[in-house]
């Protein structure tokens, strides 16, 4: 049974973004943790993953950005600029979900000017998701996905950009709990509804862990929390 304040958190990660929404910045003193939502979310969607870290220390900054409207090029030009200002000699981590994954694969393959930390993402597409291919028949959900979106199919934007950058310390957490039936026949074995488990792979992770979550929630699932908070502290993930 879910917990009143996990229906909160439920609550507020599926608030829709707002024009008028900014980046929120919370200095904790400790090295700073860059939080990236996904396709059609908001900043708030994060925030559970945010109170945990700032609780143990850690700088926030959790950043909008219009996923909808705008190409990935475009969007991590975004994001960067808002990540410039707040860089300082501490290491710069990464937590994504989704979408925000390829964003940060973006960001970093071009030479930041900001010493990069750990990467943790959450459910993201490395490899395109059948969904996408799915939806680009559909022409209303085609022209829903926006840009960025449509990009990730399984022959689209993530099989372009560059692998992390050599020594990139990065780590990802899949979802298998598909709540959504219509698709999860259109998606491999493992699935969060979404992405399938074996498409959020890249070379070069410090490790890969599947769990028993879906993928609108995976942020605020228990075990993304510990996971997370173990990888940022000494970089250390189960076999």
């Amino acid at each position: 049974m879910q917990s009143l304040s996990q229906w909160r958190d439920r609550a507020e990660m599926l608030t829709p973004p707002f024009p008028w929404d900014r980046p929120r910045w919370r200095d904790r003193g400790g090295e700073t943790v860059v939080l990236l939502h996904g396709l059609w979310r908001g900043w708030r969607a994060m925030q559970p993953l945010a109170r945990a870290l700032e609780a143990e220390g850690y700088s926030t900054l959790n950043i909008p950005y219009p996923s909808a409207r705008l190409p990935i090029g475009t969007l991590a030009n975004h994001v960067r600029s808002h990540i410039e200002k707040v860089a300082n000699d501490r290491p710069v981590n990464f937590i994504t979900h989704s979408l925000g994954g390829i964003l940060a694969r973006a960001i970093l393959s071009e030479d930041p000017s900001f010493q990069t930390g750990k990467v943790i993402m959450l459910a993201p597409p490395h490899g395109g998701s059948e969904i996408v291919d799915w939806s680009k028949n559909h022409p209303l959900l085609s022209l829903a996905l926006g840009p960025a979106g449509r990009s990730l199919g399984t022959d689209g934007a993530p099989s372009t950009l560059p692998f992390l950058p050599e020594g990139t310390e990065a780590a990802v957490i899949m979802g298998n709990r598909c709540s959504i039936p219509l698709f999860k026949g259109l998606l491999g074995e493992q699935n969060d509804g979404i992405v399938s488990a074996e498409r959020g792979r890249i070379a070069g992770l410090s490790g890969f862990t599947v769990i028993d979550a879906d993928h609108t929630f995976i942020q605020m699932h228990p075990e993304t929390i510990r996971l997370s908070l173990q990888f940022l502290k000494d970089g250390t993930w189960p076999a």
